[in-house]
């Protein structure tokens, strides 16, 4: 168990700063804005001027990369210093919308190391605006086994709390399911859970961060699911290490507990479209058993209120649960019916034509979902 003193994993170590085996960042020089502003020169700005100029000195496209007066400056003022997130550098736009899928769809996207990169130098201006990252708590690392796995969260001092998931490998990755936490005696609250996989002694964060606005306070003695429930991991080895890391994790304190995993914000934003485009194939394929006989199934993902045209924010918000936005091909609605993913689910399609005709209608509205 480590409480790292300063910000969250840095993959990367910058040519005026060391970066320690836990992520902390020490500036030899004592002047952070010294050290984010050759970071920046050093590595970023080679990236986004070779990535990201094409579209985005022009007309068509957001222009944040016009000089303000130099380019640093430019992007850190661009649309009110909205691209990078200084009370979270991970978070920071300008890395993880260019990471993700939806953003592939309509340019370049970064390598996982650039984008680390940009984190590294989000959180050096962090530093030098004067923000003092909070401690990022570390879970014990366990190796999952196929099934239920639990980790004790007891070593963070939540005597009787409970982290849990279901896990099966892929064929190149992890699909997780059931994630959820039991809180013991206190309740818990549990802020920004980030998955890390462990190549050896190197930690691997989730690169979209796909539970980064999860607040979550559980009563005693009671469950809550984290999310949606589901996450996928692609190009990870399948029987890699596994840990979390929390923002906070500490006791409820009289917290009323939570009953939708904890989201902040979320909700669609796209409910017509869903309703146009998405309810057609999930009523055809999915609610036989998500929404019919089925009690597992539906407890899984419900899928009841598809058919009421009264409730359709509840049915979207239901499925967003189970998609990512920035990787749609990793979402859990595709995963589990995909020919050939390797993932034990009852129902899959019998070809995979039927089954990319299923994705190609939805993948639409997940882009509506997923835009800025």
């Amino acid at each position: 168990m480590r409480r790292l003193s300063m910000v969250r994993l840095s993959a990367v170590a910058l040519t005026v700063l060391a970066v320690a085996c836990t992520g902390e960042i020490v500036d030899p020089s004592g002047d952070a804005a010294k050290a984010a502003a050759a970071a920046f020169k050093s590595d970023v700005e080679p990236t986004l001027t070779a990535k990201c100029g094409v579209c985005h000195t022009g007309t068509a496209f957001p222009q944040f990369m016009r000089p303000d007066p130099t380019l640093r400056e430019g992007v850190l003022k661009f649309d009110g210093g909205k691209l990078l997130n200084l009370d979270d550098p991970q978070q920071s736009r300008l890395a993880v919308y260019a990471s993700s899928q939806a953003h592939a769809m309509v340019g370049t996207n970064y390598q996982p190391a650039e984008a680390a990169k940009v984190v590294a130098w989000a959180e050096l201006e962090a530093l030098a605006a004067g923000k003092m990252p909070a401690p990022t708590i570390e879970s014990p690392i366990i190796t999952p086994v196929v099934g239920e796995n639990t980790i004790d969260l007891g070593a963070l001092g939540l005597t009787g709390t409970t982290f849990k998931f279901d896990y099966q490998p892929l064929a190149t990755g992890m699909y997780l399911s059931r994630i959820s936490v039991t809180a013991g005696s206190g309740g818990v609250r549990l802020t920004h859970p980030l998955f890390v996989v462990w190549d050896g002694n190197n930690p691997v964060p989730d690169p979209i961060d796909r539970f980064g606005d999860i607040d979550l306070t559980v009563a005693e003695m009671t469950t809550s699911s984290v999310g949606g429930g589901t996450a996928v991991f692609v190009d990870v080895p399948p029987t890699a290490p596994l840990s979390l890391y929390f923002k906070a994790a500490t006791f409820a304190n009289g917290m009323p507990p939570s009953t939708d995993g904890g989201t902040t914000g979320g909700g669609c934003k796209a409910v017509a479209q869903f309703t146009a485009v998405v309810r057609g194939p999930l009523t055809a394929s999915c609610t036989s058993c998500h929404a019919g006989g089925n009690g597992g199934a539906t407890a899984a993902t419900d899928m009841t209120k598809l058919a009421d045209d009264a409730q359709q924010m509840a049915a979207c918000a239901q499925i967003l649960s189970r998609v990512s936005k920035l990787t749609p091909d990793q979402s859990a609605l595709f995963v589990a019916a995909q020919p050939n993913s390797g993932l034990n689910h009852p129902f899959k399609f019998p070809s995979d034509t039927e089954f990319q005709a299923f994705k190609s209608a939805i993948l639409p509205w997940i882009t509506a979902e997923a835009a800025p």
